[in-house]
């Protein structure tokens, strides 16, 4: 398979993407989504990476650097999986949920409970 580059701009009105998607050794075909279909696209492209580690072992978060997003709209419910649902809105791939299991909700509540009893501290973002 032969390199891609792919470039993404984003209209100074920042109404429209333009995405431009090529190989390194022809020309590259582009193309403007609107804010919906960028969002669609988005999707159907988390909905294919999902199929493609689907049964690959997970690894586990624990030191990994990940993107964090500071203050986001959330919602939370007890959900029907005996569990309780998380729900936010991330700037850069929409509205995520998560159904978490009983036993991951009392590991974090636990730590949740722990940081409380800590003493109050007012960072700008979290760290």
């Amino acid at each position: 398979m032969p390199e891609m580059r792919i470039g993404v701009k984003v209209a100074d009105d920042r109404g429209t993407v333009t995405i431009e998607i090529g190989s390194t050794e022809s020309l590259a075909s582009s193309f403007a989504l609107n804010l919906d279909q960028l969002t669609k696209l988005i999707r159907l492209l988390g909905q294919a990476r999902s199929r493609m580690v689907e049964g690959k072992p997970k690894e586990p978060l624990d030191g990994k650097t990940v993107e964090t997003v500071f203050d986001p709209p959330w919602y939370v419910q007890v959900a029907s999986i005996d569990g309780s649902l998380l729900a936010f809105d991330h700037p850069s791939y929409g509205p995520l949920a998560y159904a978490i299991p009983r036993a991951d909700i009392a590991r974090i509540v636990h730590t949740l409970t722990e940081h409380l009893a800590l003493p109050a501290e007012q960072p700008d973002k979290p760290s």
